[in-house]
């Protein structure tokens, strides 16, 4: 189980979400779609712990791995 709890970030003046709860299940399967910009690889990287949020916490099932594969980068 992962869970957010009023998760918001930001970057200067531009909020990309603010004050998300959001609980992901064992056996779920989830899907990220929006414009560029939106926030999607901004909210992997805080599910991955790759970034921070503003504000609000992520809470995670004790044995529970995060995998992220960054869309740039790769050769």
């Amino acid at each position: 189980m992962l869970q957010l709890s009023s998760l918001t970030k930001g970057f200067g003046d531009r909020i990309l979400f603010e004050n998300v709860t959001w609980q992901i299940s064992a056996g779920d399967r989830v899907g990220l779609c929006g414009p560029n910009g939106a926030g999607k690889t901004t909210l992997l990287r805080i599910l991955a712990g790759l970034d921070e949020p503003d504000a609000g916490t992520v809470t995670t099932r004790t044995g529970l791995t995060v995998g992220y594969l960054p869309q740039d980068g790769l050769v």
